[in-house]
């Protein structure tokens, strides 16, 4: 009965858990792809060198990466539903059995995404592991092993942080009062500060980001040097992501501002609904962040082996390549997330046109929310990026800026904006073509 349930709810809400499954999908190709590497180095007899060395730098990275796309995708999946999960605790459904359907509907969804993953992230590995044999880092005639071990690390991975999120989630929307949720504003979200849980958890990866960073100054030049520089920049972009509403938030006085009023309008939105601005914007500080820090650590290491028979220099191909796979899924997360959250406005579009906006003005105000949000994430991105670049940098060459050309940063920056505007403005538009009135009886 309660799968039958499920299976009912995942068809009414379709789109959205398709964004769920295509996060998931691509997340866990991630995983098994740096997975098989480190399954194939352990499992050959000579010396696995770059192919243990890869994944292992690597690898911790992208579990934090997919980890945080599952969940802030998954959460917002479960969080737009809280109105409707507030009606079934009005007829009588236990705060119990709301976190089971939750979790029921999300192990459906998750199952059959991951599984669709598991064999592109196999593809993925092989094309990495013939990048490395192209290079000569790897002996020629080295097959890819994707075993069991791998499809387990990429599996269990996403669909432990699916879990985790449908828990935490469903947790949540299940012990605020009905009539609080059902009274709630359309298209806002109940509760507008942010979980202890949430702070604690920012906080911590900040600190871990930072000690990361200032450790990296105190090392060595060598390959090791990237395992503390990556990572102190992923665990910065991933702590400011969590805290992202309390940057938000303070836009709110740009509402004085004479901007116009789809301008006021976008900056009393963002200041209202600052936790749910901040699910979109968490998705693009990570973007930015890795993106910015990563390219730039390159880059910095291009410019001090040139010739393609240093080492470095025939691993920068293999570099480019992993940073590529990296920036495709935050940029699947930050689509995915904005055409979700974008989606579900579709009553406060329908109120806002019943209150004299026109289509025009309403389109106005959500290019001028993305615009904001994607310039704080921009901001927010940055400073992660800069925990990555700068103590790299100043070990390498002994200045704090990277070495580079500025279009890199102006082209993550565009790109950020881009995404966020080619994702929101098509979404918005197909919401604006229901009539008002039809769009305040959606669910």
């Amino acid at each position: 009965m309660r799968w039958r349930l499920a299976l009912g709810t995942i068809r009414a809400h379709r789109a959205s858990h398709l964004a769920s499954a295509a996060v998931m999908a691509a997340g866990t190709a991630l995983l098994t792809a740096f997975a098989s590497l480190l399954e194939t180095g352990l499992a050959t007899g000579r010396d696995p060198g770059f192919l243990v060395m890869l994944p292992a730098i690597l690898g911790g990275w992208t579990v934090a990466i997919v980890a945080f796309g599952v969940v802030s995708t998954v959460s917002l999946t479960i969080g737009h539903r809280e109105r409707e999960l507030a009606l079934l605790r009005s007829i009588a459904a236990t705060p119990r059995q709301i976190r089971q359907d939750v979790v029921l509907e999300t192990v459906a969804v998750a199952v059959p995404a991951i599984l669709a993953g598991l064999l592109p992230g196999a593809g993925l590995g092989a094309v990495v592991l013939g990048r490395l044999v192209d290079g000569g880092l790897v002996e020629g005639g080295t097959g890819l092993v994707a075993g069991w071990a791998s499809a387990a690390i990429g599996a269990g991975t996403s669909l432990a942080a699916a879990l985790a999120a449908a828990l935490i989630s469903s947790r949540r929307a299940a012990s605020v009062p009905p009539v609080r949720a059902l009274g709630a504003a359309p298209g806002g979200t109940v509760g507008g500060a942010l979980g202890r849980g949430r702070v604690i958890g920012g906080g911590a990866l900040l600190a871990v980001g930072l000690s990361l960073s200032v450790t990296t100054l105190f090392m060595d030049d060598g390959p090791l040097l990237s395992s503390t520089a990556g990572p102190a920049g992923v665990a910065v972009a991933v702590g400011l992501a969590l805290l992202s509403p309390l940057f938000v938030a303070p836009v709110g006085w740009l509402s004085r501002a004479r901007l116009g009023a789809a301008g006021r309008l976008a900056a009393r939105n963002l200041h209202a609904r600052a936790r749910h601005a901040g699910g979109v914007a968490g998705p693009l500080i990570l973007l930015v962040g890795i993106a910015a820090g990563t390219l730039y650590m390159q880059s910095t290491e291009d410019s001090l082996h040139r010739t393609a028979a240093d080492v470095s220099g025939r691993l920068a191909p293999v570099n480019y390549l992993v940073v590529a796979m990296i920036i495709t899924f935050t940029a699947i997360v930050v689509v995915n997330t904005l055409i979700a959250a974008t989606r579900r406005r579709g009553r406060e579009f329908g109120l806002l046109r019943l209150s004299a906006a026109t289509r025009g003005q309403v389109m106005a105000t959500v290019v001028a929310e993305g615009t904001v949000t994607a310039v704080v994430a921009v901001v927010l991105g940055t400073v992660a990026a800069a925990a990555t670049t700068v103590p790299y940098s100043l070990v390498k060459t002994g200045s704090p800026l990277p070495s580079g050309p500025w279009w890199t940063y102006a082209a993550v920056a565009g790109g950020a904006l881009l995404l966020v505007l080619a994702a929101s403005i098509p979404t918005a538009a197909g919401a604006l073509r229901v009539r008002p009135v039809d769009a305040l009886s959606a669910p």
